[in-house]
């Protein structure tokens, strides 16, 4: 389920009824109530503007950082979930940065996750024959699919720094005045690794073009 579709709804009713004390003046119980209910509506709105604002691009930093794309979505919602537990404490200065900090230990943790799932399914014997088959899918969307994985496979033997950095500048269309800001580092070092990136991709490229000329012969 979305996660904008889990949040409180509220309306006029909703609202808490101040107590009224003689003379029109408020208590300071009731002033705290209400502070409360407009600082937690304030808190709401703002949450959901930065979750319509920025789910796309998180969904891209998840990508660039190596996450499956059949995951990234779910990760996104996780992500978003930290967010508005956390927006009380942000100090409201770089929110890209923020969240692609909070992106960057999501998928850290993701990976020890699925270690550990791979480490328990691996005692265990798999039965091939009642794994699901993509037989059904058209061969250009295959075709799309296994290009996808082929690319995240190479671009995945790059250090994390050069990958997310070549992937963000080629593949997500972020400049290197956007990728500076987001990730925190001198525009210069976006240049450098996006440089150093794209020579291990082409050796990357070559070599895996080497591997299969010595398969098919």
């Amino acid at each position: 389920m979305p996660l904008l579709n889990a949040l409180p709804q509220t309306s006029d009713d909703d609202r808490p009824q101040l107590s009224v004390l003689t003379g029109g003046a408020r208590g300071p119980a009731s002033r705290t109530a209400t502070a409360t209910a407009r600082a937690s509506q304030s808190r709401d709105a703002k949450f959901r503007e930065i979750y319509e604002r920025w789910f796309d691009d998180v969904v891209g930093w998840l990508y660039a950082l190596g996450a499956p794309m059949s995951e990234t979505e779910d990760l996104a919602q996780e992500i978003f979930l930290v967010v508005r537990r956390k927006l009380g404490r942000f100090d409201g200065g770089n929110l890209a940065g923020w969240l692609y900090r909070i992106a960057q230990l999501t998928v850290r943790d993701h990976r020890r996750r699925a270690w550990f799932r791979n480490l328990v399914l691996r005692r265990q014997e798999v039965d091939f024959s009642k794994m699901p088959h993509a037989a059904s899918s058209p061969a250009r969307s295959y075709e799309t699919a296994e290009t996808r994985h082929r690319f995240q496979m190479m671009v995945s033997k790059m250090s994390e720094k050069l990958r997310t950095t070549f992937v963000m500048f080629e593949v997500e269309g972020y400049s290197g005045e956007e990728i500076a800001r987001i990730q925190d580092i001198p525009l210069g070092t976006v240049w450098t690794r996006l440089h150093r990136a794209r020579k291990e991709f082409w050796k990357l490229v070559t070599e895996q073009r080497d591997q299969e000329e010595q398969g098919a012969s």
